[in-house]
């Protein structure tokens, strides 16, 4: 009879020790546009030399890859796209180039913009955890080269919202490395 008890009340236990349901997709679109909204605005904003005044560039796969995770469903990159305001699309290799034929030396974001990428997300219950990453060019070198800044952002469900409750700076390129 123990036995029989325990095997009906252990996975209700299991259960109750989950991390809640999940976001919706709607849900973590509006995360992920505020998430977007803080890298972009940091990036132009903290970068050494002159500002960024270039196009927004976007690795909308990594947003993708984070969606899926934390949702639980398989969204394509279109729905990704629209939710985030159709920025422009780049990977990595698309936005950051160096110059390494002409001799002139020097790394830059394409078009002096800014490009952002979502290094990680973790969800737990009502808290979630963004990792973002933000590439610009420092100008003040020559010759330039990029100026990456990595986020962490907490965001905590209150009252049906979600809403960014902390930001740390992870690394910050205007600080040397220890």
């Amino acid at each position: 009879m123990k036995r029989i008890w325990v095997a009906a009340v252990l996975p209700l236990l299991f259960l109750a020790g989950c991390s809640g349901e999940r976001p919706t997709d709607a849900e973590f679109f509006g995360i992920a546009r505020q998430v977007l909204q803080f890298a972009e605005r940091d990036a132009r904003q903290n970068q050494p030399g002159r500002v960024a005044d270039g196009p927004l560039y976007v690795n909308v796969a990594s947003f993708r890859t984070a969606a899926n995770r934390v949702t639980g469903l398989e969204l394509t990159q279109d729905s990704v796209s629209k939710a985030l305001g159709e920025p422009t699309d780049a990977m990595l290799e698309q936005a950051l180039l160096c110059d390494t034929d002409q001799g002139f030396g020097g790394c830059w974001v394409r078009k002096y913009g800014v490009w952002v990428n979502l290094n990680l997300v973790r969800h737990a219950g009502d808290e979630l955890t963004a990792f973002v990453r933000s590439t610009s060019t420092n100008r003040t070198t020559r010759p330039t080269d990029f100026c990456d800044r990595v986020w962490v952002l907490d965001f905590r469900k209150e009252g049906g919202q979600w809403r960014m409750a902390k930001q740390r700076l992870q690394r910050d390129c205007r600080q040397p490395e220890s």
